[in-house]
């Protein structure tokens, strides 16, 4: 609440024209709210998480979510919406006295010429650069939303769907220029040394790196050794999160360490302040534990960690090392911060 309070403070004695507010847990009770008069809200796709704070079914938690939404405001949602959430969503823009939209899937605009030069995007990047492209465009066209309101068709959700025009060299180029730090971020090291970085920790999420990763490192390469740093915060589900992406990868080795960049020295905002260090250790003995399909080390810190595997890397030249860090934002700010040193 004390950051959000100084955020707006910083805007107003900056005069910014534009805020792009991030709720924190997100919902009906975040900090954030005390904004009432926004005039485009945006709601990405909705899973488990902060179940503690946010309910344990999905209905529940597209209710929190969805406390958002302002009144005389366009609603977008990203367009993968769970269908039990469907109903919810209407029924709370109806409530909020907002215009609600679902974004178009990312295949369906008019292309200029066509989207090979954006790269390879993850099906999650699609969806948020839908999100984004819809959101952008209702702020632009926000003083005459009812012109263009009138190209929207209700979807099959149930929901209208936000318009669909052609995308132009401009905003091809601003997609293009995008750089999401940490999520489905590739890292070449050395020439056998790859870090591949997703801050994916919600089994939706989750299941998305794994089907990423596989995607990008293929299991019948050679002459490969696939490693995994992880680890999660608070209490979330870290037996599900293993399951998954042991069984759909061939990992060869899991690393294990708490979230805390080094002993000696860290930043707050890279460390899992929900437990103390020793704490953080006792999870990881546990987390390796569990694990019965193939090697696991413990490690006192990420900096550790990303030495020792810079160390076998230089030791094995004719090995290609690929790691994979997921299941805490924190953890993979701490193995940024680490490589970028």
């Amino acid at each position: 609440m004390f950051l959000t309070v100084m955020a707006y403070k910083m805007f107003i004695n900056e005069k910014v024209d534009v805020a792009i507010i991030e709720t924190g847990i997100g919902g009906e009770y975040d900090s954030t709210n005390i904004l009432r008069k926004t005039s485009v809200v945006g709601i990405s796709s909705l899973g488990f998480d902060h179940t503690t704070v946010l309910g344990n079914t999905l209905q529940e938690i597209a209710w929190q979510k969805s406390g958002i939404m302002k009144p005389n405001s366009v609603t977008i949602v990203a367009n993968n919406q769970p269908k039990e959430t469907h109903q919810i969503l209407i029924e709370r823009s109806i409530e909020k006295q907002t215009t609600l939209l679902e974004a178009p899937p990312f295949n369906k605009y008019n292309w200029y010429e066509n989207t090979s030069e954006l790269g390879v995007l993850s099906t999650p990047q699609e969806i948020n650069a839908s999100l984004a492209i819809q959101l952008a465009n209702a702020w632009i066209n926000r003083n005459n939303k009812h012109d263009w309101l009138k190209e929207c068709k209700i979807g099959l959700s149930g929901m209208k769907q936000a318009p669909i025009w052609e995308i132009n060299k401009q905003d091809k180029q601003a997609l293009r220029d995008v750089k999401w730090l940490g999520r489905n971020q590739v890292l070449n090291i050395t020439p056998n040394l790859s870090f591949f970085l997703d801050g994916a920790h919600t089994i939706e999420s989750i299941q998305l790196c794994s089907k990423w990763y596989q995607n990008v490192c293929p299991k019948s390469q050679l002459n490969i050794k696939n490693i995994l740093i992880f680890n999660v915060t608070a209490l979330r589900d870290y037996s599900t999160f293993l399951k998954i992406l042991l069984s759909e990868n061939k990992i060869d080795v899991v690393l294990l360490c708490p979230i805390v960049t080094s002993i000696n020295k860290h930043r707050p905002d890279t460390v899992d302040m929900n437990f103390n260090y020793e704490e953080q250790l006792v999870k990881c003995y546990n987390m390796k534990n569990s694990i019965d399909i193939c090697d696991v080390e413990v490690f006192n810190s990420i900096q550790e960690t990303v030495e020792h595997v810079k160390n076998c890397s230089s030791s094995e030249k004719n090995i290609n090392f690929q790691v994979l860090v997921t299941g805490s934002l924190k953890l993979v700010g701490g193995v940024l911060e680490v490589l970028q040193s």
